[in-house]
């Protein structure tokens, strides 16, 4: 790929849950996504089954601390597990 300055790299479909994308020199961010998996957790003393992937940034630190890459996430994981959120 060539003139991309953002990547988004899918490993889950190849049932691989966690790596570490690398970023290529040009590049400003690569996401990776895990596979998809099913957990039971407690919440607020009832057992409940959530959905979870894992999703892995690499970003160049030249260009973005790390600060702005956990916001990022961060927004980026409410919208996942909140897709309505990106039609209101």
């Amino acid at each position: 790929m060539q003139g991309a300055t953002f990547i988004i790299t899918n490993m889950g479909a190849s049932d691989i849950e966690y790596f570490t994308p690398i970023l290529n020199l040009g590049e400003t961010g690569i996401l990776g996504v895990g596979a998809l998996s099913h957990e039971v957790i407690m919440e607020s003393g009832n057992v409940k089954q959530v959905a979870r992937i894992p999703l892995s940034l690499t970003f160049d630190h030249q260009i973005l601390d790390g600060a702005g890459a956990a916001d990022f996430l961060k927004v980026l994981a409410k919208y996942i597990e909140n897709p309505y959120l990106l039609i209101l």
